[in-house]
């Protein structure tokens, strides 16, 4: 409600060009999440964020790690560069070993992407492999860590990747790493397109030499600002998720789907049938594939009222 209210005050002022810095966001961003204003950059979503680092670090004939099943942008901002993607397999659980991330580093490797949690799977790698890994982590990677979920899973045990650009824990030392993170998710402003990048002060320096001018919209800065304000807004978000969650996970086991639980907003499963996305349309739901997983959805969690319409039309059609 408070940021429906401000974005209708400020429709009067659209027709002025928007603070190419995002000045006042940057200033409520910053005092939120403790760290300096210069550590902060904005995107057009976290989405652009990434395209802005692979036009920064990549170039031809460099190498990109991602897991197997990442979320697809990564592939498509890198392969854009010129540069080629080595995919790591995933376990048959679709966990993800970040060791053999480390294993498969070679000499053209420059940029690794992970997504915590995983978009399509749900899945998530917990603080002590983060840790681990970011000890070992050779000095000339840059490892960019896709929090568009955390408000979802910092409860569950995922860690703050904050804390790996200004280090907490004196035993893991500090290395190169971007944490991207969005508005789109826990905080309801997927259609505003804001979102942003967290780096040391130097890799931000270089982000900002391919940052397109006035790339977030004035509406879009105003509705993050009242956003962060309205943090129960996002612990109801939140709570309400899992508890949506929880009714998908025991009406998927009584109709025999098998499930990947999930870190997220949403939950991915093997389709009991064929064609369930048309099947699903023509009851007025739409779910997505779990793109690159064969025979896997992956559905939102929405309102219960949502929910239970999905899994009284999933029960109807098989």
């Amino acid at each position: 409600m408070f940021v429906k209210k401000a974005i209708e005050r400020e429709t009067l002022s659209i027709n002025r060009y928007p603070d190419g810095g995002a000045y006042y966001l940057r200033k409520e961003l910053s005092k939120f999440l403790a760290v300096d204003e210069d550590e902060i950059i904005f995107g057009n979503g976290s989405n652009e964020v990434l395209d802005m680092i692979a036009r920064a670090f990549l170039k031809e004939g460099d190498e990109v790690l991602i897991f197997q099943y990442s979320f697809i942008v990564y592939k498509i901002v890198s392969l854009i560069q010129g540069a080629t993607i080595k995919e790591v397999p995933v376990e048959k659980d679709f966990s993800r070993n970040l060791n053999k991330l480390l294993e498969n580093i070679s000499s053209k490797t420059k940029i690794i992407f992970i997504d915590n949690p995983c978009n399509p799977t749900g899945v998530a790698n917990l603080k002590d492999e983060f840790d681990n890994f970011i000890i070992n982590l050779p000095e000339d990677i840059l490892l960019v860590i896709d929090e568009a979920y955390f408000e979802y899973a910092k409860l569950h045990g995922v860690p703050n990747g904050i804390n790996y650009v200004k280090p907490i824990n004196p035993k893991v030392p500090k290395k190169n790493v971007i944490i991207t993170r969005t508005f789109s998710k826990a905080y309801g402003l997927s259609g505003l397109r804001i979102g942003y990048g967290i780096a040391d002060k130097e890799i931000i320096k270089i982000l900002e030499k391919v940052r397109q001018p006035f790339n977030t919209n004035h509406l879009a800065q105003i509705g993050a600002i009242q956003a962060l304000k309205d943090q129960k807004f996002v612990e109801y978000s939140v709570s309400q998720n899992e508890i949506g969650k929880e009714y998908l996970y025991e009406e998927l086991e009584k109709l025999n789907i098998h499930f990947i639980p999930s870190f997220a907003n949403f939950v991915m499963f093997k389709s009991p049938v064929n064609n369930l996305y048309a099947e699903l349309l023509k009851k007025g739901i739409a779910i997505r594939p779990a793109f690159g997983v064969d025979g896997y959805y992956r559905v939102s969690v929405g309102t219960m009222e949502e929910n239970k319409k999905f899994i009284n039309a999933l029960r109807k059609i098989i």
